[in-house]
């Protein structure tokens, strides 16, 4: 009697085990990366208010944050541009 069955492949995605002194290093960014070299005059103040929409409507703490920063410098331009 035979079967039908069709024999299992050979597993080519096998990982390479990390040593187990293997650490990560703690994260000592400021988690505003994006915004941090932004300054009066780079980006559309229309632009920036989008982005800043759109950062808003995530919840995390990390989006609020950028969205303060891209409107601060959106109120930077103004004064600018008023002056």
């Amino acid at each position: 009697m035979t079967t039908k069955k069709r024999p299992q492949a050979a597993n080519n995605n096998r990982q390479v085990a990390k040593p187990s002194n293997y650490d990560f290093l703690p994260y000592a960014g400021t988690e505003t990366e994006v915004v941090d070299d932004l300054h009066a005059g780079m980006v559309p103040s229309w632009r920036l208010l989008e982005i800043a929409r759109w950062h808003d409507a995530r919840y995390a703490g990390r989006n609020r944050t950028i969205a303060a920063q891209l409107r601060a410098v959106v109120g930077q331009q103004d004064a600018r541009a008023a002056a």
